[in-house]
C-alpha cells in the first residue's frame, strides 16, 4: 500500500514536470515563432530580413541567433522526442554560451550581455528539463519491468 502510494507520488511528479516543461517550451516556441515570422515577412516585403542591421560585422555574430533557432526546433522536437529535442536544445545552448564567452565577456559590460545570456537561459532550462523528464521516465519504466521479471 505504501508502495502504490510512492510510485503514483512520483508518476504524478512527472507529470507535473512534464507539464511545466510543456508550458515553458511552448512559450519559448511561441516567441521564436513570432521573431521567425516577423524576420521572415520583412524579407519578403523588403528583400532585407533586418533592414536596421549594422553593416560590416563580424560572421560571428550571425551564429547565436541560428543556434537559438536550433535550440527552439529542439524544443518542438521535444514534445514528440523528449531525448532527442532536450539534447538538441542543450548542446546548441551551450554552444551559445561558448561563443558568448568568448566572443562577449562578461566582463566587458554585464548591463549589456545580461540579455542574450539570460534569453539562452531561458531556452537552455526546458532542454534541461525534457531530459530530466525522460530519464525519469527510463527510470521508472524499468523499475517497473524488474517488478513484472520477479
Amino acid at each position: 500500500m505504501f508502495m502504490e502510494k510512492g510510485v503514483k507520488s512520483k508518476q504524478k511528479g512527472s507529470k507535473r514536470l512534464l507539464l511545466v516543461t510543456k508550458i515553458w517550451s511552448g512559450a519559448v516556441i511561441a516567441i521564436g515563432v513570432f521573431i521567425f515570422a516577423g524576420y521572415a515577412s520583412n524579407f519578403l516585403t523588403t528583400g532585407v530580413a533586418d533592414p536596421y542591421a549594422a553593416e560590416n560585422y563580424p560572421f560571428i555574430e550571425n551564429i547565436p541567433p541560428f543556434f537559438s533557432l536550433i535550440c527552439v526546433i529542439g524544443l518542438a522536437l521535444a514534445w514528440r522526442w523528449k531525448l532527442v529535442g532536450g539534447l538538441i536544445a542543450i548542446v546548441f545552448s551551450i554552444a551559445n554560451y561558448v561563443i558568448y564567452f568568448i566572443h562577449w565577456p562578461l566582463s566587458e559590460n554585464i548591463h549589456y550581455l545580461i540579455a542574450p545570456y539570460g534569453i539562452n537561459a531561458l531556452i537552455l532550462v526546458p532542454g534541461m528539463l525534457f531530459v530530466s523528464y525522460w530519464w525519469r521516465f527510463q527510470k521508472s519504466y524499468n523499475n517497473e519491468e524488474h517488478k513484472v521479471e520477479k
